[in-house]
């Protein structure tokens, strides 16, 4: 059976987690801990599987491999550690024994087997605005793992969301920075960002979805109570779960096409951007799909 947890980042009680965690946080550090005396977290659980699932605490990676017995608890293990304000643990979908730390101030550590290599995957901290709900937060490969591609989402200097593009060098542990190009929500000739009035409710999230496209999750813009109802501003991209065709040649203008099935292109009862899949949102910090 698998079953998500709660956790809250400054809490570290091992013995309570359990594999694929879910928050419904607004904050990198402020994950749920709801476990305890809910009976969803402690039925008994027949021997079904092996799962692995892994969460960034701290300095530390702890993961989760587990064998499911009836009647039996969870185990887990720290895996490897030695990180800075870890947000994220990316599986290489090259390689079975390599896995990807995102830190917030905007490295991207390679782990193998458990150990930390000395080089880093992509060092973006010079282009980086971190600290509180801003950072780099999200990474995502390409569904075809063969192109090299591999998408990020991060704070830029200013204040404001990048998605950016970039590929793997001859060495499929070192990123090209050269290779960079950050997708252009205002078209050919617009910013290459998305602007952020406040320094809160960032989102940061990026997942391909099992159809082949990316899903960038938005926040409202921050501030408390969404003063200027983003969210629900149609022609706004914050407050939104955009989806988006990244599958385009290197010389696209824009990095990204508009899918044909998302349910704002050909018009209807709401005016809205077309790249928006979802609206109404208030900061969608991590999601995945089953």
């Amino acid at each position: 059976h698998h079953r998500r947890c709660h956790h809250r980042a400054r809490q570290r009680r091992p013995s309570s987690l359990v594999p694929a965690y879910r928050s419904n946080s607004n904050r990198p550090d402020e994950l749920e801990s709801n476990l305890g005396s809910d009976p969803v977290y402690n039925a008994p659980m027949t021997p079904r599987r092996v799962l692995f699932g892994a969460l960034a605490l701290g300095a530390g990676v702890v993961a989760c491999v587990v064998t499911i017995w009836a009647q039996g608890r969870l185990r887990a293990q720290v895996y490897a550690s030695g990180f800075t304000a870890p947000i994220a643990f990316v599986q290489d979908p090259l390689d079975r024994s390599v896995q990807f730390v995102v830190e917030q101030a905007g490295r991207v550590r390679v782990v193998r087997n458990g150990t930390i290599l000395p080089t880093d995957f992509l060092d973006l901290r010079a282009a980086v605005l971190a600290g509180g709900e801003r950072g780099l937060l999200g990474l995502a490969f390409a569904p075809d793992a063969s192109t090299g591609r591999f998408f990020v989402n991060f704070t830029n200097r200013s204040g404001d969301t990048v998605v950016a593009r970039l590929r793997r060098s001859a060495d499929p542990l070192v990123a090209g920075p050269a290779s960079r190009f950050d997708l252009r929500f205002g078209g050919p000739n617009g910013p290459a960002a998305i602007a952020q009035p406040f320094s809160n409710h960032n989102g940061g999230h990026l997942a391909f979805g099992p159809d082949g496209y990316l899903y960038i999750g938005l926040g409202d813009g921050g501030s408390g109570d969404d003063p200027d109802h983003r969210a629900q501003n149609p022609q706004e991209l914050l407050g939104k779960m955009l989806r988006l065709d990244v599958n385009v040649g290197e010389t696209h203008a824009v990095g990204y096409q508009v899918p044909g099935s998302n349910p704002f292109v050909t018009g209807g009862a709401v005016a809205a951007r077309p790249e928006i899949w979802a609206f109404g949102l208030r900061n969608p910090w991590r999601y995945s799909f089953d």
